[in-house]
């Protein structure tokens, strides 16, 4: 990855209250130590230094974010094409969305705090088999213009990108 991707993108991303991590290149993960901490737990400094020390890295969000009205960031994975629409039907037609490889991950506030829990589907013959994740507190979420490992073609935005998306808009899930 030769784009400044993690320098041009983090401070927009935390100036819109959502809270970035650098994601190393050739992977999807974030390398930071203890990275699912609240950016609240690490110092400014620290925060504002990962634009520096790590500007080519790829991009990522924390997911648990609280915004203003209590609801929190997450994100529904699906991993099964054959499953895309109907959890955005079942969404309502969420705004925002992100693709990397196979399946889409659909940006959605949960209304209390949830770990990650896996979506399960019964095919006609009994086998019970996962279709992807709800992702909650705790969990990441690779993010556009980030390259995703394996195509090494950039995720890309469905609908409208996040930074563009009012967070009111997002679907809320009950827990």
């Amino acid at each position: 990855m030769s784009d400044p991707v993690f320098e041009h993108w983090a401070q927009r991303y935390r100036d819109a209250g959502y809270e970035p991590r650098p994601v190393k290149p050739g992977t999807k993960a974030c390398k930071i130590k203890e990275w699912a901490k609240p950016d609240a737990e690490f110092g400014v400094a620290e925060l504002g230094g990962w634009a520096s020390k790590y500007p080519k890295y790829g991009i990522g969000l924390r997911l648990g974010t609280e915004f203003a009205d209590g609801t929190k960031l997450a994100v529904l994975d699906i991993d099964d094409d054959r499953y895309i629409r109907p959890a955005k039907f079942l969404l309502g037609n969420p705004p925002c969305g992100r693709i990397g490889s196979k399946g889409i991950a659909y940006f959605v506030r949960l209304t209390e705090t949830l770990k990650t829990r896996k979506l399960w589907v019964k095919s006609e013959q009994g086998d019970k088999f996962s279709i992807g994740e709800l992702l909650g507190d705790g969990a990441f979420c690779v993010i556009p213009p980030t390259i995703h490992p394996d195509t090494n073609a950039a995720y890309r935005w469905v609908g409208t990108p996040l930074l563009d998306t009012d967070f009111n808009s997002l679907t809320i899930i009950e827990v």
